[in-house]
């Protein structure tokens, strides 16, 4: 069987009284929205930038078998 991970994506409010959803692996806002049931289709939806990742360290180098 399969298992899924499940990212915890957290909110915060603006000054405007929106509120934006941030990806915790890339650190990416990926929604804004004036209420807070509004985020949940963009979380479900979200995939992070590998080059987001790369960025910040977290993807792991693929060892190449040496071709000599």
């Amino acid at each position: 069987m399969a298992t899924r991970t499940i990212t915890f994506y957290p909110h915060r409010q603006n000054r405007d009284g929106s509120f934006d959803s941030v990806c915790l692996k890339c650190f990416a806002t990926i929604a804004n929205a004036k209420e807070v049931t509004e985020l949940r289709s963009y979380e479900t939806e979200h995939v992070c930038i590998p080059s987001m990742l790369s960025n910040r360290g977290q993807l792991r180098k693929r060892v190449l078998p040496d071709s000599r």
